[in-house]
């Protein structure tokens, strides 16, 4: 309390920050739910880091989990700002951080982890895991609806049973999320094994202005026109559904005028981050973007989103509204600027559906074999062999392959044999 009143000026906290607090230090495992900007990563940090001063750790006291590297590096900063003001510390590890860095940091771990599924996997494997994982306390997962539902879900999910076989503790799960229809159902997801009771964290929105605006306009140079109007001097983002689209209306829209980033995935690593870095420091530019910007990368207070075509999904929607409307006396807002009446159609119908509170559930699946074929692998790997009894003991536990029988998995185990993706050696499974 001394260090947030302090050294961050705050005199109090936010609704969800309060009842986070509150579940987390009465040991809940909880999904969280708020939008983007609605300070979920404090809610779940302050009372992370306040038990880790509690009850000191020997090595890495809690994990910090982004499906993105962009968001790991783009909540590095604030997190290191929240450890070093209660005098522990924090380390970014994902495929671009350097050797020396990862060499000191598994000699020397500190107390808060921040990495993705996929380079977790790898510390695993390194050998390194009993060491750094043997005192693990809390897992936080930002984006978590990102997650829940996908192979790469059901890999993370894999991945942190692992690491609680290893760790002392029964370890929190902590999930923190946009708004979504089921939170229930990716509570008793990220729950796994664990025995800890189980919290949804949604506090009551409060009432607030909307300003929505659909245009039609049926060609790309009059969208472009268009949107280079509404962004000057405006601090913008402009959402396009595919890569192409995000380079032809930028393309346009620098030639009305207007300072335009582009921010995909196909975009390199240095552009990107120079897209974010000019534009959050500065008041008149507009970054196009696919969803790589729909997760909570802070890019600053925006003053206007822009919207071509109409997005998949209500919780797209939100999510890409919800960045602005932040300053005092001014409204979320959206503009959909649509080449094409079904998209037309489609904007109107995103609207009337977030009206009504409707925000589509993320589907579960209990049988992914891809994900099940990995897991065998990655486990006969990190362990040199595993035997069939282990392998399943630790898989059938998982969520994402409860639905996945004993016949099948042997019929499975005969078929990687066969195939030589596995060989069997003293009752072993190896590579």
């Amino acid at each position: 309390q001394t260090a947030i009143a302090q050294r961050l000026g705050w005199t109090s906290l936010r609704p969800v920050q309060e009842e986070v607090g509150e579940a987390l230090l009465s040991d809940c495992n909880a999904v969280v739910l708020a939008p983007t900007a609605g300070g979920k990563t404090e809610a779940s940090m302050f009372p992370t880091l306040s038990m880790l001063l509690d009850n000191p750790v020997e090595a890495v006291g809690a994990l910090y989990i982004a499906p993105i590297k962009a968001l790991l590096n783009n909540q590095a900063e604030r997190l290191g700002t929240y450890t070093q003001m209660v005098g522990l510390d924090r380390m970014v590890w994902h495929g671009d951080v350097g050797t020396a860095a990862r060499k000191k940091f598994l000699k020397d771990p500190c107390e808060l982890l921040m990495t993705t599924p996929e380079s977790l996997e790898v510390m695993l494997i390194s050998g390194r895991a009993n060491k750094l994982f043997g005192d693990l306390r809390i897992i936080v997962i930002d984006e978590v609806h990102a997650l829940a539902g996908s192979d790469r879900g059901a890999h993370l999910m894999s991945v942190l049973e692992r690491i609680a076989s290893i760790s002392k503790h029964d370890i929190q799960r902590v999930g923190l999320s946009a708004t979504v229809g089921n939170p229930e159902d990716i509570l008793r997801w990220l729950q796994g094994t664990s025995g800890r009771p189980a919290k949804v964290v949604d506090p009551p929105k409060q009432p607030s202005r909307r300003e929505i605006l659909v245009i039609h306009r049926p060609e790309l140079a009059l969208v472009s026109h268009d949107a280079a109007k509404l962004a000057k001097r405006k601090k913008s983002l402009f959402f396009c559904q595919s890569r192409s689209a995000t380079e032809a209306v930028a393309e346009q829209m620098r030639r009305f005028g207007t300072t335009v980033f582009v921010h995909h995935s196909a975009v390199s690593k240095e552009e990107r981050q120079h897209a974010e870095e000019r534009f959050h420091h500065g008041s008149d530019a507009c970054i196009v973007a696919t969803s790589t910007l729909e997760l909570g990368i802070d890019v600053g207070d925006l003053d206007i989103v822009l919207q071509h075509e109409a997005p998949d999904s209500v919780s797209s929607f939100l999510q890409r509204m919800g960045r602005t409307g932040r300053r005092a006396g001014t409204a979320a807002n959206t503009t959909f600027l649509c080449e094409h009446g079904e998209s037309v159609l489609q904007s109107i119908a995103l609207v009337e559906l977030a009206k009504a509170r409707f925000v589509e559930s993320v589907e579960v699946n209990d049988r992914v074999w891809p994900v099940l074929v990995h897991q065998l692998l990655a486990m006969s790997l990190e362990r040199s062999g595993i035997s069939k009894a282990d392998a399943w003991a630790h898989l059938s536990r998982m969520p994402d392959f409860r639905g996945i029988h004993r016949a099948e998995f042997d019929r499975l185990i005969a078929w990687m044999l066969r195939d030589r993706s596995l060989e069997e050696a003293d009752g072993r499974l190896l590579i």
